[in-house]
């Protein structure tokens, strides 16, 4: 079945969704902050950062402390725990739970890519790293594309020390028939990893949320459809599987649309791992959707704002015979971006326009201090002049 997490969730995903709509640019700058630090006023926990050795390999763990059912993240290909940057500390504020991210063989801190290591080696050494860390009991799972397969087979092996899973447009087996394996030209290791994860199903107690981006990765392509097919069939199959569809995003579903993963995280966590407190877990949640919401107008407002929208604003209204008002709109340009020559060059067009002469020329020599190439400054200039 789909859900829209109803309550207190449901508003912010319509929140969300809707800034999506509002500016395709604006999700594509929200998914370029991942690798930063999270800019927020939530209170900060202790961070472990370590390398453990499991059997001679290194793994690199990022842990933020915390109590009851650790959350355990798993990033897809060619990607490291730095992927999950955007979410997780809002995830340990609201859940208050252990927040657990690694780098697989081959990726960040960890030991080098050794073709020796298929998924069953990882996963053999993922699980002695997590007890020397103390961590082997219960966990939560949260996977990405194709970190599904790895903590599907890690679920398949330890099926009753998993609570719930989060799995984000996260790879499934029933996508990769022959065809599209010899279409994509896989890997042995790669043909490898498929017929394992077939032979070691996710457990079907399991409570699932399976989100799906709306554009696939195969977006335009009769792929696309079977990718939707597949996840559906997934979902269909029992009756703790629910799912999610991430409308206006791409594959990358917590770069575009960060609020919708956090939310269906910690919902699932409070109804299925720790409902004695979902009550304290949603009261946090409240607070830091609000956060985040402001946070979000805020951005798109500066967005609005930026020295493009406001040229073609002014240039739209000069058309119009607004010439006054443009004036206007070309000086605030001007003082959120005093060091473009772009802007002094448009608002000495402006004054043309109204027939201040001085003030124009005043502007005109202003860009080409800035950037002396400014070809219609200087044309401008020189029609001024005579």
């Amino acid at each position: 079945m789909k859900i829209s997490f109803k309550g207190f969730y449901s508003h912010s995903i319509i929140h969300s969704a809707s800034l999506s709509v509002i500016h395709s640019k604006w999700r594509l700058f929200a998914g370029l902050l991942y690798l930063l630090p999270v800019a927020s006023v939530i209170a900060q926990k202790a961070t472990i950062d370590t390398l453990v050795n499991a059997d001679g390999y290194q793994l690199h763990f990022t842990i933020i402390s915390g109590k009851g059912t650790p959350i355990f993240f798993e990033a897809g290909g060619g990607n490291d725990s730095r992927i999950w940057n955007r979410i997780i500390e809002p995830i340990s504020e609201i859940t208050q739970a252990p927040i657990i991210t690694y780098d697989r063989i081959g990726l960040g801190k960890s030991s080098k890519y050794n073709q020796s290591i298929n998924i069953e080696k990882e996963i053999e050494l993922l699980t002695v790293a997590l007890k020397k860390l103390g961590f082997s009991k219960n966990l939560m799972l949260v996977s990405h594309s194709m970190g599904g397969f790895y903590q599907t087979l890690f679920a398949s092996q330890n099926p009753r020390r998993i609570r719930a899973m989060v799995m984000i447009d996260a790879n499934l087996p029933c996508f990769f028939t022959e065809e599209q394996l010899t279409k994509m030209k896989a890997s042995d290791n790669f043909r490898h990893t498929i017929d394992v994860v077939k032979q070691n199903p996710l457990p079907l107690k399991i409570p699932v949320v399976d989100i799906v981006s709306e554009q696939t990765l195969f977006e335009g392509t009769p792929d696309a459809q079977r990718w939707k097919d597949c996840h559906n069939d997934f979902v269909a199959s029992y009756v703790n599987r629910t799912s999610l569809i991430a409308y206006q995003t791409g594959h990358y579903v917590f770069f575009s649309n960060p609020q919708l993963v956090i939310n269906a995280i910690v919902t699932l966590y409070a109804n299925k791992v720790k409902p004695s407190a979902k009550a304290a877990i949603f009261k946090r949640g409240y607070k830091q959707e609000q956060m985040a919401t402001n946070e979000d107008r805020r951005n798109l407002m500066k967005y609005w704002h930026s020295e493009d929208d406001l040229n073609e604003w002014g240039y739209a209204m000069l058309k119009r015979q607004e010439i006054l008002e443009a004036i206007e709109v070309f000086k605030l340009n001007v003082l959120l971006h005093p060091n473009s020559a772009n802007v002094y060059d448009s608002l000495g067009d402006a004054y043309v326009k109204a027939g201040q002469k001085d003030l124009a020329i005043t502007n005109y020599q202003k860009a080409l201090e800035i950037n002396p190439k400014k070809e219609n400054s200087k044309k401008m200039l020189k029609l001024l002049s005579n």
